[in-house]
């Protein structure tokens, strides 16, 4: 190439480029950089301003949300079910604990009705009365019996005329017999005598030939009257007030107690004990009918 080309190129090119460095061209490119970097601000800004406004709704959401505490996982599995076994394992060798407390029975319910007591008889049943008959109508007046007892022989409640059957409700005893007596001669098991009684005497052995056994515990509920209103309890002046001089009171055996008896003509008596003589002495035992002992 000649020189002249290659001078006339270069003149050329230096023309194109010396006006980009002159002050116009510098200028020019200044405001392009302040244009661009106001650009950057405001981009910088918009950013700021976006980041705040989606931080403060997140921050909205998470306060309107109630506090709630961690739940656990429910179980994967039902927990096993144990069955009650009242039985002691195989492999103690300890006895089973007994307990000593009193085992509850069932009372039976308090008579709603009475009987009166009577010389010959209870009201409802007279001496001489068939056992079953008689124990009828006195469950048809007083309900189930409280106790029942039987003996042959010897019994608690003295020398009987033959096998005694015992049925008590409260302090009222009825006793029936299949020996012979004034009520029924043939022997048939009958209703012969009834005692109001302080103390459960069916607790007594009659077999004991040992020390004086300890005093049987007292009864205490339902316990029945006679028409003028004498039972347990009464006093020596409420008797003579109801049967006058037909009481008569002694002192001595068996025993070394008070007595009386109050005759009731054709009838028979009713007689029984007292804790004394005078006039504000109470009736302890009642009784009538073929009394045992007699």
């Amino acid at each position: 190439m000649r020189s002249d080309d290659l001078r006339q190129r270069f003149e050329a090119l230096e023309t194109e480029v010396l006006p980009l460095t002159g002050p116009p061209a510098t200028q020019a490119i200044r405001r392009r950089g302040r244009r661009r970097q106001r650009t950057i601000r405001v981009a910088v800004l918009l950013s700021a301003v976006l980041l705040g406004a989606v931080a403060a709704r997140g921050a909205a959401r998470w306060t309107a949300q109630p506090d709630l505490e961690p739940v656990s996982p429910p179980p994967t599995t039902r927990p096993a079910v144990v069955p009650a076994t009242t039985t002691a394992p195989a492999t103690s060798t300890s006895a089973p604990a007994t307990s000593t407390a009193p085992t509850a029975r069932t009372l039976p319910p308090r008579p709603t009705g009475t009987v009166v007591l009577r010389a010959d008889g209870l009201g409802v049943a007279a001496f001489g009365t068939a056992e079953r008959d008689a124990l009828r109508a006195l469950q048809d007046r007083l309900g189930p019996p409280e106790e029942r007892g039987s003996w042959s022989g010897a019994s608690p409640f003295g020398t009987c005329p033959g096998p005694v059957r015992a049925v008590r409700w409260g302090r009222l005893y009825v006793l029936f017999t299949s020996g012979p007596t004034r009520y029924d001669p043939a022997g048939r098991w009958h209703l012969f005598a009834w005692q109001v009684d302080a103390v459960q005497r069916t607790r007594l052995d009659p077999q004991s030939s040992g020390p004086p056994p300890t005093a049987p515990p007292p009864l205490r509920g339902y316990s029945p009257r006679t028409a003028a209103g004498i039972g347990f309890g009464s006093t020596v002046t409420e008797l003579r007030a109801a049967y006058g001089s037909r009481v008569r009171i002694t002192f001595g055996e068996p025993g070394m107690i008070y007595r009386f008896t109050a005759g009731q003509g054709a009838a028979g008596e009713l007689s029984g004990s007292l804790t004394g003589g005078t006039p504000g002495a109470t009736v302890t035992f009642l009784a009538a009918g073929a009394v045992c002992g007699e």
